[in-house]
């Protein structure tokens, strides 16, 4: 199980996250930052979803148990619309199937929905134990950043979307995932009963779980000698944690 998106390789395929972050000198007072990958690659992180994979073993283990039993009952659904029993479901297949109203599709949908579900009920609690540790890092960014930009006397720290082109040396994002980690290298993974993630954590933590599904695919493309995995009818079994509206 990947340390840095735990949550993100039950409702995808296993990954390990990898989000380089080179730094060394900024460039003419101006560098850049990047708050997904220094919080993706903090100590910090990496050790509170080691603890969220312990404290939520028995939800894990039912999710991928809910996965296959998904898989077991789309199997012979699917198979109503492979029309050339070819062991796959096209495009033109599908939309075949939606055109003639065929039962299956119904059927398909109705059995993701269920079991998106019962995956969000079981994942919500690792999900905000994820999102707390994830702000928690967060609390700590803007002062190891200051400490970043004292240091290397930075004038101008931008948004990684801002730059059409920059050498790897304006990339801080590593400095300061180094200076969090000298000063907070753990985080809790409770948060009070009342706690709500701001906007900002959760989309962090959509980001990191998008970069570990990107990386999945580009693995299974990899294993199947460089094709992309087969479109299916069926959409992922998993689905996006629902935690309480962000503040």
């Amino acid at each position: 199980m990947t340390k840095k998106t735990l949550l993100a390789a039950m409702l995808a395929a296993p990954a390990t996250l990898a989000i380089a972050a080179p730094a060394q000198a900024q460039v003419a007072g101006i560098a850049y930052a990047n708050p997904t990958s220094v919080v993706a690659s903090s100590k910090a992180f990496g050790a509170a979803n080691q603890q969220i994979s312990t404290t939520y073993k028995a939800a894990f283990d039912q999710m991928q148990q809910r996965r296959q039993q998904l898989d077991t009952e789309l199997k012979p659904l699917v198979a109503q619309l492979d029309s050339n029993k070819d062991g796959k479901v096209s495009e033109e297949e599908a939309k075949a199937a939606q055109t003639a109203k065929n039962p299956a599709v119904e059927k398909i949908r109705t059995a993701q929905t269920n079991a998106q579900n019962d995956m969000g009920r079981l994942s919500n609690p690792a999900a905000r134990a994820e999102l707390f540790a994830i702000e928690s890092v967060l609390r700590q960014y803007e002062a190891a950043q200051l400490r970043v930009v004292n240091a290397r006397k930075i004038s101008v720290v931008l948004s990684p979307e801002v730059f059409m082109y920059a050498p790897d040396s304006a990339n801080i994002s590593q400095a300061i995932t180094a200076e969090i980690d000298k000063t907070t290298p753990t985080v809790s993974i409770q948060p009070p009963a009342n706690w709500q993630p701001s906007r900002e954590t959760l989309a962090i933590q959509q980001q990191i779980a998008q970069a570990a599904q990107i990386q999945a695919y580009q693995q299974a493309a990899q294993q199947q000698g460089g094709a992309a995995p087969a479109a299916a009818p069926a959409a992922a079994t998993g689905t996006q944690p629902k935690p309480a509206e962000p503040r």
